[in-house]
């Protein structure tokens, strides 16, 4: 019987997305600019999207079987929690120019470990025959960091472009709903390619370790099996 329970550090997050909603649905009737109102509900829209978000830990292990620590649960809704309300939400990717490469730079490391986390534990279960070498891991890791990171910098061009925003910095400017003139040439695909490469280098440090633990559980097993 799966008898997990989501942390109180999420519910506690999710009490403040739901503070933060209701008022912000509550402001917009009073708001008479419409590019700001415009920006408000998106604002919305992210806030609904991280109480979502929260319940997908207790969804991975109710419904997928995937069971997710509270330690990982607590880093990944700390991490959306960063991404969407603070960084969106608080304006904080306007306000410090250095928000968005953090993220980025944490996030390539938390896919690595939802990657390794995957394929580890295929290699774990004793009826599959199939044991995935080091360097296949290696590999999976950085794919894995680098498609979840794709996908990311996808998301954001189509909501620049259907929302006016400036998720992906081609303004000359930081914080995603600034509108100032354009980038041009180079400098306008600066923000996404050094996100893709943040995604990359934290993939490789997972990559590294992943590496040498399929290493020691393949020396652990055959430890294991020349006792037998």
């Amino acid at each position: 019987m799966n008898d997990y329970k989501q942390t109180r550090f999420s519910k506690i997050i999710l009490i403040l997305c739901a503070v933060i909603f209701i008022h912000g649905t509550l402001t917009i009737p009073f708001i008479d600019d419409s590019a700001l109102i415009s920006t408000r509900a998106f604002q919305l829209f992210e806030t609904l999207l991280m109480m979502l978000i929260i319940f997908i830990p207790m969804i991975s292990n109710k419904v997928i079987q995937i069971k997710i620590s509270p330690t990982m649960e607590i880093t990944f809704v700390t991490f959306c929690f960063a991404s969407l309300i603070l960084g969106d939400v608080a304006n904080f990717y306007s306000r410090f120019v250095w928000w968005d490469t953090i993220l980025h730079a944490i996030s390539g490391v938390l896919m690595g470990v939802v990657g390794y986390a995957i394929i580890n534990t295929f290699n774990e279960i004793e009826e599959n025959k199939l044991r995935y070498p080091p360097l296949f891991v290696v590999a999976w890791i950085i794919c894995f960091s680098l498609a979840a990171g794709t996908l990311w910098e996808i998301l954001e061009f189509v909501t620049d472009g259907l929302f006016g925003l400036n998720s992906q910095e081609f303004l000359a400017s930081s914080g995603t709903f600034d509108t100032v003139h354009p980038r041009i040439g180079r400098d306008a695909l600066w923000d996404t390619m050094v996100d893709l490469m943040l995604d990359f280098s934290g993939a490789i440090v997972i990559a590294i370790l992943g590496y040498f633990d399929i290493c020691r559980q393949k020396k652990d097993n055959i430890k294991e099996k020349s006792e037998i």
